[in-house]
């Protein structure tokens, strides 16, 4: 048996590009967390465009947020986190590795073969003009717990002193 394991029953192991086959990669990097949304949105761009001169595709960017991390990366104890989803001949990945670390503004990266579904979209927040919105419910103050006071005085057992 020759070729690829599956190659056999007609399993396809990537598109094929002029030839060379085309693999998908998920790019994760650590941007630095002072960038303003401009700077960061910068950097991704950036980085998408490394990717599309070395003749990948973008297939999904994805910005998860500043999170703390858990040991200081270049002085920053926190950074923002953006995930990009790009196919690319694998001979090209490494390029794509020296261009996130020679990137400034990119503290860490790391790239790894795709598994599993495409990140999905997530809706584009719609305009204040054509929003419905239901009102949200009124909060209701929770009522003060009074302490239980006895109303009466309860008699008292044994012999009463004089």
């Amino acid at each position: 048996m020759s070729g690829p394991v599956g190659a056999s029953r007609g399993i396809s192991f990537g598109l094929s590009f002029l030839g060379v086959a085309v693999k998908s990669y998920d790019l994760v990097y650590i941007v630095r967390p002072d960038l303003d949304a401009d700077a960061l949105k910068a950097v991704t761009e950036r980085m998408s465009q490394r990717i599309i001169d070395q003749g990948g595709t973008i297939e999904a960017v994805e910005v998860w947020g500043k999170k703390r991390m858990t040991f200081t990366v270049k002085k920053y104890r926190e950074g923002i986190f953006v995930h990009t989803r790009f196919a690319l001949p694998p001979n090209k990945v490494e390029e794509i590795r020296r261009a996130a670390a020679l990137t400034e503004d990119v503290l860490r990266a790391t790239i790894t073969n795709a598994v599993g579904k495409l990140p999905e979209a997530k809706p584009a927040e719609p305009s204040s003009a054509t929003a419905v919105t239901a009102p949200a419910p009124a909060a209701t103050p929770a009522a003060p717990l009074a302490p239980v006071v006895p109303s009466t005085p309860e008699p008292q057992s044994g012999p009463a002193e004089v």
